[in-house]
C-alpha cells in the first residue's frame, strides 16, 4: 500500500470503531526518540523520516506536527501523502490536541496506544479535549490490523560493560536507586526508558539503530532487582553476571503477570513524563503510585571519571578518523567527484578500523551545498547530491566505541566560495568559540548562557531554530538529558561531568547550510567572594578549516583560541597519521 492506500484502510477501520480521530504518536513503549522496527508506526503511514512529529489523522484530514528541524524534510516527504505539515515551535503554532479541539463535534472519540504515549501526553489530551466532551478510546492499536509485514520484536543478545569501562558496578548503581526510594519513603520503582535501563544494568544491545540499548523494562524494589526482557536474549554467562549484581531475569511480556503478584500495600514510583499509559493505568489499579521524575536522568549525565577518560579517548579516534577522511575527501575530489552517501560510508569505514568501534551514533548527515540547509538532511541512493569541489560541505556524524559517544560536526570549504558562505562561516564559528570560551556561575541553567552562543548572528540579524547543545550519553544515546542549551527554559542546571553538545549554525534554503559542533565537558573554574564559577573543556578534537574565515569578524581572544585548538587537534591526532597525512594536517592547523 502506498500512503493514501494506508489512510482510506485506516479510516476505514476508524469508521468501524467509531473513532473520529487517531494519533499515531511517533514513539514506543519505552518513549524512545529512535524507534525499534516494530513502532516505527509514524514513519509506516506517513513516510516522514525524522525523529520527531505527531501523525494525527481524522475521517477528512491528515497531519504531522514537527518542530523547526524538519520543516523542509517534512514538506518534501509529504509532497502526495494527503498528510498536511503543521509547524511546532514557531510564534502562532497549535499544537495537536488543541487542532483536535477545533476540528471535532462534542461526544466524538480519539484513538490512541497507551502503550506508545506517555502518561503527561495523554493528561495534556484529556486537559484539552474534555471541556469538549470529546473523549479518549485508550489501548487500540488500529495499525496492528493493517501492517501485515510488521517487524517482530529485536531479539539482538545483550552484552555488559565491565567496571574498567562504567567505573561503577550495577550493584553500586541500584545500590543509588535503592537510597533514592528510601529517602522518598517507598517500596519501588519501575523504569521503562531503555537508555535508563542500560546505564543501571551495565547493559547494551542492538535492539535500536545507531542507540545500544535493549528493549525491556526495569524494577527496583528495597531488596531486590528485577529485568523485563525477551530471555532469549541473555546469554547464560551474562545471566550468571545479573544473577550476581542482584538482578532476577523476567520476561519481556510478563510485567503486568509479576505486578498483578506484588502484595497491594506496596508504594511504587513512577515518572510519568516518560512511563506509557498503559503501564502507569495496571500500575495504579493496584498500588498506590506516586509521580516522581526518574533519579537516573541526572546520575548517568554527570559523568564519573572514568567516563570522561573514555569520552577524551574516543574524541582522539574519532580526530584520527575524521583527518583521514577529510584528507581523502579532499585528494578524491581532484580526480571525480563523491556522492554524499558514498562519503558517508567512506567516513564509517575509517571509524570502523578501530577494534572498540562498535556502531555510529546516529544516521551520518552528509550534506552538500542546498541539501545542508536541512538541519536533518539524510541522503538516499535516489536523491542525494555529488560533492564538488567548490562551496560548503557539512558532515555531522558521530561513533559509538565501547568507552565514549562521539558527535562533531564540521562544514568545510572546498573551494571557491561566496562572500556570504565566509561571513556565515565565521558568525557560526565565532558563537561556537565563544561558548567554549565561557566562564559561568554555579546554577547556570542552559537557557542562560545559550545567547552566548546566538550573540554574534543576532548582531547580524540572524539566526537559527535548533538548540544549541544537548546532552551525550556514554556509549549510549546520542541525545540524553537533563540538561540543554538552548533559549526555552529548561529548570536543569548545567553541572560539572555533564558533557553536552555546542552546535550553534545557520540554514539558508536553497543556498547552504553551516552547523560547526564540538563536545564539551562542564568543569569547575573557580571559587572566590563572588561565588563558584564553571568553565568548558573542549574534547572534540578535529580542525577548524581557516581558509573560510573572515577574520576581520572574530576578536583576538577568539583568534588565540582557535589557533590554540588548531594546535592541539595537530599535537593529538597527528601521531597517528601517515606521513602525508601529517603533512597534510600541519598545513590545515597553521595559526592565523
Amino acid at each position: 500500500m502506498n500512503i493514501p492506500e494506508k489512510l482510506i484502510e485506516l479510516r476505514r477501520i476508524m469508521n468501524r470503531e467509531n473513532i473520529a480521530a487517531y494519533i499515531i504518536s511517533g514513539t514506543d513503549p519505552h518513549n524512545s526518540e529512535y524507534l525499534p522496527a516494530p513502532w516505527q508506526q509514524r514513519k509506516w503511514i506517513s513516510g516522514f523520516t525524522g525523529s520527531y512529529g505527531t501523525v494525527v489523522v481524522t475521517k477528512n484530514e491528515a497531519g504531522l506536527w514537527t518542530d523547526t528541524r524538519y520543516f523542509i524534510q517534512a514538506e518534501k516527504e509529504l509532497a502526495g501523502s494527503g498528510i498536511k505539515l503543521h509547524k511546532l515551535r514557531i510564534p502562532g503554532a497549535v499544537d495537536y490536541p488543541q487542532w483536535l479541539a477545533e476540528v471535532l463535534e462534542p461526544g466524538n472519540k480519539v484513538g490512541i496506544d497507551g502503550f506508545c504515549m506517555s502518561v503527561s501526553d495523554v493528561r495534556n489530551l484529556k486537559n484539552v479535549l474534555g471541556p469538549k466532551n470529546i473523549t479518549i478510546q485508550e489501548q487500540i492499536d488500529l495499525l496492528g490490523e493493517m501492517w501485515f509485514d510488521r517487524p517482530a520484536l529485536p531479539m539482538e543478545k545483550i552484552t555488559r560493560l565491565e567496571t574498567k569501562y562504567v567505573g561503577e558496578s550495577a550493584g553500586e548503581r541500584i545500590d543509588k536507586i535503592r537510597e533514592f526510594i528510601r529517602d522518598h519513603r517507598g517500596d519501588a520503582m519501575l523504569f521503562s526508558c531503555l537508555d535508563e535501563i542500560a546505564w543501571l544494568y551495565n547493559i547494551r544491545c542492538n535492539d535500536i539503530a545507531y542507540n545500544p540499548v535493549a528493549i525491556s523494562y526495569a524494577i527496583v524494589e528495597k531488596d531486590k532487582a528485577h529485568l523485563f526482557i525477551k530471555l532469549d536474549k541473555i546469554s547464560q554467562e551474562i545471566a550468571l553476571q545479573l544473577a550476581a549484581d542482584g538482578i532476577e531475569l523476567h520476561d519481556y511480556h510478563h510485567l503486568f503477570l509479576f505486578l498483578d503478584e506484588q502484595k497491594k500495600e506496596n508504594v511504587y514510583f513512577a515518572d510519568t513524563n516518560t512511563c506509557n499509559y498503559a503501564v502507569f493505568n495496571h500500575l495504579a489499579k493496584k498500588f498506590e503510585v506516586r509521580e516522581i521524575e526518574s533519579p537516573i536522568p541526572l546520575l548517568k549525565a554527570v559523568k564519573n571519571a572514568t567516563e570522561l577518560e573514555g569520552f577524551r579517548l574516543a574524541c582522539r579516534k574519532d580526530g584520527v578518523a575524521l583527518s583521514k577522511f577529510y584528507y581523502w575527501l579532499e585528494n578524491r575530489l581532484l580526480q571525480q567527484p563523491v556522492t554524499e552517501l558514498e562519503a558517508a560510508e567512506q567516513l564509517t569505514r575509517f571509524r570502523s578500523r578501530d577494534k572498540e568501534y562498535v556502531s555510529d551514533s546516529f544516521g551520518c548527515i552528509s550534506a552538500y551545498g542546498p541539501n545542508a540547509a536541512l538541519p536533518h538532511y539524510s541522503a538516499t541512493p535516489e536523491q542525494q547530491s555529488e560533492i564538488q569541489p567548490k562551496g560548503l560541505y557539512l558532515v555531522d556524524s558521530g561513533a559509538q566505541y565501547m568507552h565514549g559517544t562521539t558527535d562533531v560536526t564540521r562544514t568545510m570549504p572546498l573551494g571557491e566560495l561566496t562572500e556570504l558562505e565566509k561571513e556565515d562561516y565565521t558568525l557560526v564559528l565565532k558563537g561556537m568559540i565563544d561558548l567554549s570560551m565561557l566562564y559561568f556561575p554555579k546554577g547556570s541553567k542552559g537557557c542562560n548562557i545559550d545567547i552566548v552562543a546566538r550573540l554574534p548572528l543576532y548582531m547580524n540579524l540572524r539566526n537559527f531554530g535548533h538548540g544549541t547543545g544537548h546532552g551525550v550519553g556514554y556509549f549510549l544515546n546520542v541525545h540524553e538529558g537533563p540538561q540543554s542549551i538552548r533559549p526555552d527554559l529548561k529548570n536543569q542546571e548545567i553541572l560539572p561531568g555533564m558533557v553536552t553538545s555546542n552546535e550553534p549554525g545557520l540554514y539558508r534554503e536553497g543556498l547552504h547550510g553551516i552547523r560547526h559542533e564540538n563536545l564539551i565537558v562542564c568543569r569547575p573554574k573557580a571559587v572566590n567572594e563572588f561565588g563558584e564559577f564553571y568553565q568548558f573543556e573542549t574534547i572534540t578534537l578535529c580542525y577548524f578549516d581557516t581558509s573560510a574565515l573572515l577574520t576581520k569578524l572574530l576578536n583576538q581572544d577568539e583568534i588565540d583560541w582557535l589557533n590554540a585548538y588548531n594546535e592541539r587537534v595537530y599535537q593529538e591526532v597527528s601521531p597517528y597519521l601517515e606521513e602525508q597525512e601529517r603533512v597534510w594536517l600541519r598545513n590545515k592547523t597553521k595559526a592565523i
